[in-house]
């Protein structure tokens, strides 16, 4: 016997399941995370037990940023969301699957990937630049939130990803590609994703250094065609 289903009661079907899905990626702790710590300004939730290196690196972090040139543009109070790479990851990575965190303007909260809590470590699978330190990635991330706060909410869209990039990596004082890997990248054309980060990084590192030099001059004069 076939059980029609009245068509607004298929709207409201499909609309509760698009809720259901969209809802953790606003608020990842829906997805129940066992473990939940304050570090610092920040709430740290984590599949795993929070370790010292853990804390430590969310520490870490938040120095980098404080003694950053862009360190007064937002509070460093955004949400940590450790979630093993597992579904969780899987679940609120959206396109970025093969990062190492994404953060989601709309909240700030900063979503990791597969995080080693001993060694304080976050991974991304890749062969080549797949590895780097919890403190780095989230100062990074942090630095995201920072220009946006400064610069505007569409900051993401507004820069080239090798300024927005590279700066954040530029304050996370350290890169996914060592300078021995990227050069090797780069003598045999090989493509990487991470080659836009490390090249830009290297000229903000220059500019940075020369008198004068600020946050909001290196944007103006990158965005104009004459940073380099």
């Amino acid at each position: 016997m076939n059980i029609l289903v009245p068509k607004r009661r298929w709207w409201w079907l499909v609309l509760a399941l698009l809720v259901g899905i969209v809802s953790p990626v606003i608020a990842p702790q829906l997805l129940a995370f066992p473990h939940r710590e304050d570090i610092g300004a920040h709430r740290v939730y984590s599949v795993e037990p929070i370790t010292p290196a853990v804390r430590a690196a969310v520490i870490e972090a938040d120095r980098r940023v404080a003694v950053s040139p862009s360190g007064t543009f937002r509070d460093p109070d955004q949400p940590i969301f450790l979630t093993g790479g597992g579904w969780r990851w899987t679940w609120l990575a959206g396109n970025a699957q093969g990062g190492f965190a994404v953060t989601r303007a709309i909240n700030e909260a900063i979503v990791f990937n597969r995080t080693d809590p001993v060694a304080a470590m976050v991974q991304n699978g890749a062969a080549i630049g797949g590895r780097r330190s919890l403190a780095g990635v989230v100062s990074h991330e942090m630095t995201h939130g920072a220009l946006r706060a400064h610069f505007g909410f569409g900051a993401d869209f507004t820069y080239p990803a090798e300024l927005r990039e590279g700066y954040c990596d530029y304050v996370a004082v350290e890169g996914s590609l060592s300078d021995t890997e990227a050069l090797a990248l780069q003598r045999r054309g090989q493509f990487h994703p991470a080659l836009i980060y490390w090249s830009g990084r290297k000229r903000i590192e220059a500019e940075m250094a020369r008198p004068g030099a600020s946050v909001d001059r290196l944007f103006a004069e990158w965005t104009a065609g004459s940073g380099a």
